[in-house]
């Protein structure tokens, strides 16, 4: 139809919030997917299922949930897959449209077979983002790794091409991009912005992901005189209208 021709010429955004309001903002500025987390500040973690459902009733693009019950390494042991599979059934009951997952084992960092089988038999038929635990993987974001998350039916490989941002991993993203050859989409993300997403759209990636985030500092003059024996709040991360307006025009 005509609006599956419209997006096959334009790149899709997803835009990656932990918040209602960023994700009502993130559909305000024309992106055209969610990805839904808590603590963005550790990573992104799994979000909270009321988050998910006043998510749900207040925005209509598709939302895919992150699936990540804790900060730190992409090691999970039983329980915390016990625990993974729990949220998947209760995230997909309240309208999760698809899931966000990796791990990779504790010692040599490869990627976890076991693991990852056992979320996407769970998470089927809804599509599963192999997410930046890719760029963690021993020996890089190479072709041979690419495979093995592809042969385990992830859809797409989030990923900066193993660099701290996507500039800098922008070949490596490239050489993945051609290899995968469509039969996996993979979506650039960590520093994609309105000043380089011109040059993935060029190099015909079908999607890129970004926070669009901008660090709010709040300040409480009351805070200190009343809760001293407290810490106080920082600044925190919102969603940017402006910069999904921006990258939603060049996609």
């Amino acid at each position: 139809n005509e609006y599956k021709s419209y997006l096959s010429c334009r790149m899709l955004l997803e835009v990656c919030v932990d918040s209602l309001e960023g994700c009502i903002t993130a559909e305000q500025g024309g992106a055209d997917r969610i990805e839904l987390c808590s603590a963005l500040e550790l990573g992104g973690l799994t979000p909270s299922v009321g988050l998910l459902i006043a998510a749900r009733r207040a925005v209509k693009i598709p939302i895919f949930c992150m699936l990540r019950p804790r900060s730190g390494d992409f090691a999970y042991g039983d329980s915390e897959i016990r625990t993974i599979l729990e949220d998947v059934t209760v995230l997909r009951d309240h309208g999760a449209d698809g899931f966000v997952f990796g791990a990779l084992t504790s010692r040599a960092h490869h990627v976890d077979v076991e693991a990852c089988r056992k979320i996407r038999e769970a998470t089927l038929p809804l599509p599963l983002t192999f997410h930046r635990a890719f760029d963690y993987i021993a020996g890089g974001c190479t072709l041979e790794n690419l495979t093995v998350v592809k042969n385990l039916g992830f859809e797409r490989i989030l990923t900066s091409g193993t660099e701290e941002d996507v500039g800098k991993g922008f070949k490596t993203l490239c050489e993945l991009n051609k290899a995968a050859n469509g039969e996996i989409v993979i979506l650039p993300g960590g520093g994609v912005t309105s000043a380089n997403i011109a040059m993935f759209k060029e190099e015909n990636f079908a999607e890129v992901h970004s926070s669009c985030s901008l660090v709010e500092e709040r300040k409480y003059g009351w805070y200190g005189d009343s809760f001293n024996c407290l810490p106080p709040p920082g600044s925190m991360k919102t969603v940017s209208l402006s910069k999904v307006i921006s990258l939603s025009n060049l996609k």
